[in-house]
């Protein structure tokens, strides 16, 4: 039988509920995943007005641990920021992006290549407290895990006012072009 791609979009595991157009969350309990999830975040991200979809495994957003499965479009910028009060750490999973860091004030201090490990690249960062970073996607689609320790709160995330908002992605395009040059 042949559906269509919101049908197929609706039918989520039993025990994974959606949040908002970019957020799914699981109940908390054992979850594997395989390519068809992959897809579904995919297909999420594709019609997700900032171009990316994450499942969340841990239960609620006041859980202490906090890991998602994060799907990104290339067209999709993140602005550059840092965490106050916790570290996250990030494994590639599919695709290839470059992990930008910056000083306080915007300079571009570091670029680190990232790909699966078997394609030979880093695959995995831990990101101290404090320290700005961004992710400069190099292919179409970039699948990768986060964690970080909870409760998810938005106020212990800081974004670099030297950098165009999330609200403005062609002006963030264009921001990181420009670093093209910075540093290799």
């Amino acid at each position: 039988m042949n559906q269509s791609r919101d049908q197929e979009m609706d039918e989520l595991p039993a025990r994974l509920r959606t949040i908002s157009p970019e957020v799914l969350y699981s109940d908390g309990g054992f979850l594997a995943v395989d390519g068809s999830i992959v897809e579904i975040l995919k297909q999420r991200a594709a019609m997700a007005p900032r171009r990316r979809c994450r499942l969340c495994f841990h239960a609620d957003s006041s859980d202490a641990q906090q890991e998602m499965l994060i799907v990104m479009h290339r067209d999709s910028y993140v602005q550059p920021h840092c965490h106050i009060g916790k570290v996250e750490t990030l494994s590639i999973i599919e695709g290839t992006a470059d992990a930008l860091l910056f000083s306080a004030d915007g300079a571009l201090t570091g670029t680190v290549p990232m790909s699966p490990a078997a394609q030979g690249g880093a695959f995995f960062y831990r990101m101290p407290e404090g320290q700005y970073h961004s992710l400069r996607f190099r292919s179409e689609w970039l699948v990768f895990l986060e964690t970080t320790i909870g409760p998810f709160d938005r106020s212990t995330t800081r974004t670099g006012s030297w950098s165009p908002p999330e609200t403005e992605p062609a002006a963030g395009h264009a921001f990181l072009a420009a670093l093209r040059g910075s540093l290799a």
